[in-house]
């Protein structure tokens, strides 16, 4: 008899838990909590961390009953994402609707002239974005996560680098990097080529971002004879310039430097595909200026090359 009581408490132990966890899993929406990173690393595109206030619009792709699109959410600088609209301690934001586990994308930065949705696809394209301003490359730092998971019971969405499930952000647009010089027997100084002035004719600086894929697209004319504005780095005698563009296959571009009143030229040709960096070193000599071999990588290794520019 003693025996049977034991059993029936234990059984009723159990059956209590139980009722517990069904009552947790129906007790109501439970809030997504969301971290992001770019590559493996919490960084942007354009080479630093996320800053406070960077913003990040994200979507649902599957059909459950949690459905959201173009939902804000913003960092403190810290990798970890909040809705927009949290404030005083009221919650907002994606909450998990029932138990099914929910599919997400999520793209970077957030456009500021676009709406919040709880119907599936009505995100859409940023069509009013240049990248002639370099100065200004966070506002075209297109960046694109999607195929990350969450759930009632496992409520973490997490863009983070992830081999097996590969949800981190990657970098959607272009980017070319110049690094220009001179050397002891060129007939010019250091001080020639950091003051000089650099051109590039043949690049396409309209676009379009979807935000649904990812895909970056050049649209519109190449410019001619644009000056290069992107914040220059001085180190070694060299002047480093790096820029983000929408991708653009095909471009033959056209560099120009103004040194001395003297021009000096030469042709690059890269193939500025999505996600991937071009470096080119320049020597500007007085009777040439060289390139030495484009090298190719993934964003933040890219390849390099060289090649001298002429007068």
């Amino acid at each position: 008899m003693k025996h049977s009581l034991l059993l029936f408490a234990a059984a009723a132990l159990t059956l209590a838990a139980c009722t517990n966890d069904d009552e947790n899993l129906n007790a109501g929406p439970v809030a997504a909590q969301v971290t992001a990173g770019i590559g493996g690393a919490q960084t942007r595109a354009s080479g630093t961390t996320w800053t406070a206030g960077d913003a990040i619009g994200i979507s649902t792709t599957s059909s459950t009953l949690t459905q959201y699109t173009n939902m804000k959410y913003t960092t403190t600088g810290d990798g970890s994402f909040t809705h927009a609209a949290d404030q005083g301690g009221e919650a907002s934001g994606i909450f998990f609707q029932d138990t099914e586990e929910a599919t997400f994308r999520a793209y970077y930065p957030f456009d500021e002239d676009s709406e919040e949705n709880t119907l599936p696809g009505t995100d859409g394209v940023i069509s009013d974005v240049t990248t002639v301003n370099q100065a200004n490359q966070s506002a075209f730092d297109f960046l694109f996560a999607t195929g990350a998971t969450a759930s009632k019971l496992s409520p973490t969405l997490s863009f983070n680098n992830d081999v097996a499930a590969n949800t981190s952000f990657t970098h959607r647009m272009t980017r070319l990097v110049l690094n220009i010089a001179t050397d002891p027997n060129s007939g010019l100084s250091a001080s020639d080529v950091t003051g000089g002035t650099y051109y590039l004719s043949g690049i396409k600086h309209s676009g379009t971002f979807d935000t649904r894929t990812g895909e970056a697209t050049a649209t519109g004319n190449a410019t001619n004879d644009w000056a290069i504005t992107a914040t220059q780095a001085v180190a070694n005698n060299t002047v480093t310039y790096s820029m983000i563009f929408y991708p653009q296959s095909g471009a033959s571009l056209t560099f120009r430097a103004t040194i001395g009143g003297q021009n000096y030229t030469c042709t690059l040709t890269p193939a500025l595909a999505a996600a991937t960096s071009y470096t080119y070193n320049i020597t500007v000599k007085k009777t040439e200026l060289t390139v030495s071999g484009c090298t190719i990588t993934e964003w933040g290794n890219g390849p390099s090359g060289s090649c001298d520019a002429k007068m």
